[in-house]
């Protein structure tokens, strides 16, 4: 089930945030006090202008339809405000006023322009701050009208572009038709036969014209020639016109027409698109539907400067969180070690001072506090493990367990003498091992500054017996808890732990106990706790609220080479979670003989009555 050594914790922006509150919180207030002396030190006035938008290609004759989004015209719209071109149109119209304001583009653009635009309504406001309200009036209403002139002389430059083009290929194809009906021509006299048919055809039609029309006093013969005449003329006509529609033309003359023809389709077709255009770039404006000028100046408040400042200083501090919670990751959360060690959660035991405890061992003197049920979970869980791996008839499968962690500040020692006395006060018989021969701090909180004569030392070189060097810690519960501490001889804690000796003792004490707590320095911190670790049955890892993620992982790498299994992990100084708070817990809390007794006296007056 747990085959990663490792999870990429990678922080988020709130979360690194959090992680660094106070940097962030520190920045956030420093910019603040700097926005508040700015405002204090320097009066500042404000201007407006509110300009609506809409694509000029929207709203032409002929086209209709926008060939963008309009959220996307906005956008580009607003940046073209900001842009130096505007801002140097600006700089000229404000130099022109009455009165004038000289100002160069470089300080409009770097000093008080602000540009806010309105996706959902096309809306765009412009700002400009300045030391006087005339002058930001002024500004601000020049940079406006610099946008729209020049938003303008842009959209005619474009038509005009567009018209020329059109203009040029109208002029090619008229050229390429001209050529096309020459080519025709010269196909077309080339044939001898129709022009022969045309030329009687002519011919016939002029003889019809010069035909003399008979005078009103001619006689019924003059009628009947002329009548004749008139229709053998007629017939020849038909005849000739009727032979010039049934003589098919040359293929390379249709291939000519047809040519031809579509030249003079696109030409057509073309016309009429630069005319279009032509009426577009009369009705073009410069995008602008509404405009508002700026009429007033308004004094900048002191509140707008400080809210900015801390906004900024709160971006700049979150900004700076996330690559300092990267480079060292921590835990923030009980659930995520388990992903680093690769080994279940048995318990998080809350921070003492959230529950404002006076005491490290709350086990024993706070026993319905949360932190005493999170030890007596720790207590539960490991016997659990114990009784599953083995069996019900040839009892447990181990006792010695090997309490290990990163660092010295994660509560390891409170953790075990905690959990010694949850357990013992289930029944069982607890042995805790000082072997943290440096420190000896598991001793002095079992028994406090009366330091045992005899300890483990003593027992492997042979001063003492195991007996000589156990102690037992009182305890008023059904169980016992005795402690073995490092001892005072002064020797090799890694030649100590190596001798054969060592092995043997702690077989007598599994016979003796049904658990076995070895309290050790860290792992990664001290050599002979690998020794250690291997005269154990189990390793349980203590991790610390906040503690850097990639020492845990480097924890479980030295676990696997050691091969000891990890039976689970204690998240400690956890944050109190609400239903901690809540929880009556396993116990009541122990009342002194005195409250006993008055509360049995009052009892017994009630029975009375």
């Amino acid at each position: 089930m747990y085959d990663s050594y490792s999870q990429d914790f990678e922080p988020t922006v709130a979360g690194a945030a959090w992680q660094y509150r106070w940097l962030v919180l520190f920045l956030a207030l420093g910019f603040a006090g700097l926005g508040w002396l700015l405002a204090s030190n320097r009066e500042a006035y404000t201007a407006t202008a509110v300009i609506l938008v809409e694509d000029p290609r929207s709203s032409n004759l002929f086209d209709g339809g926008t060939v963008g989004s309009p959220e996307r015209y906005v956008r580009s719209q607003a940046e073209i405000m900001s842009s130096l071109s505007v801002a140097q149109r600006a700089s000229e119209i404000a130099a022109h006023a009455d009165p004038s304001v000289l100002i160069t583009a470089d300080e409009i653009s770097a000093q008080g322009l602000a540009i806010d635009s309105d996706e959902d309504s096309s809306l765009i406001r412009i700002s400009y701050t300045a030391e006087n309200p005339s002058d930001a009036v002024e500004v601000v209403n020049s940079v406006s009208v610099a946008y729209q002139e020049l938003g303008r002389e842009l959209a005619i430059s474009e038509y005009e572009s567009v018209l020329q083009e059109l203009d040029l290929l109208i002029v090619q194809l008229t050229i390429d038709g001209q050529d096309l009906q020459d080519e025709l021509r010269r196909l077309r006299t080339s044939d001898a036969e129709r022009l022969a048919i045309q030329d009687q055809l002519e011919g016939a039609i002029s003889r019809l014209l010069l035909l003399e029309t008979t005078p009103l006093n001619g006689t019924p013969e003059d009628y009947a020639q002329t009548a004749a005449e008139l229709s053998e003329i007629g017939l020849q006509i038909a005849t000739l016109r009727a032979a010039l529609a049934n003589q098919a033309d040359d293929p390379a003359i249709q291939v000519l027409e047809a040519q031809s023809t579509d030249v003079q389709n696109r030409i057509i077709s073309l016309q009429e698109v630069r005319d279009q255009r032509a009426v577009d770039a009369q009705l073009i404006s410069s995008g602008v539907v509404f405009y508002d000028p700026a009429v007033e100046g308004i004094a900048s408040s002191a509140a707008t400067l400080v809210v900015f400042g801390f906004l900024m200083g709160s971006v700049l501090g979150a900004a700076m969180a996330v690559p300092l919670a990267r480079r060292r990751r921590r835990f923030s959360s009980r659930i995520e070690p388990e992903s680093a060690l690769g080994a279940p959660l048995l318990a998080d035991i809350p921070s003492f001072f959230e529950e404002r405890l006076s005491t490290n061992l709350p086990a024993v003197e706070a026993s319905a506090s949360a932190a005493a049920e999170s030890f007596r979970f720790v207590a539960s869980a490991i016997a659990l493990q114990r009784d599953r791996a083995f069996g019900d008839e040839e009892g447990p499968a181990f006792k010695t367990v090997v309490v290990t962690s990163t660092s010295v500040s994660e509560g390891k020692t409170t953790v075990i003498a905690n959990t010694a006395f949850a357990a013992a006060r289930e029944g069982s018989r607890v042995l805790v091992i000082d072997a943290d021969f440096a420190d000896q701090g598991l001793t002095r909180l079992m028994v406090g500054s009366a330091i045992p004569e005899a300890g483990l030392a003593e027992v492997v070189t042979g001063i003492a017996t195991l007996d000589d060097a156990l102690v037992s810690v009182p305890m008023e519960d059904a169980g016992s808890v005795d402690l073995l501490h490092g001892g005072k001889v002064v020797t090799s804690a890694f030649d100590l732990l190596s001798s054969g000796a060592v092995e043997g003792i702690f077989a007598e004490l599994a016979k003796r106990y049904n658990l076995i707590l070895i309290d050790g320095p860290p792992l990664p911190r001290v050599a002979y706790s690998t020794t250690l670790v291997r005269l154990a049955d189990r390793a349980l890892v203590v991790v610390a609220h906040g503690e850097d993620i990639r020492g845990t992982q480097e924890l479980r790498r030295q676990l696997n080479l050691i091969e000891t299994p990890v039976m689970g992990y204690v998240y400690n100084l956890a944050p109190l979670r609400p239903e901690m708070a809540l929880a009556v817990g396993s116990t009541r809390p122990s009342r002194d003989r005195s409250q006993v007794s008055d509360e049995v006296a009052d009892d017994d007056e009630a029975d009375d009555a």
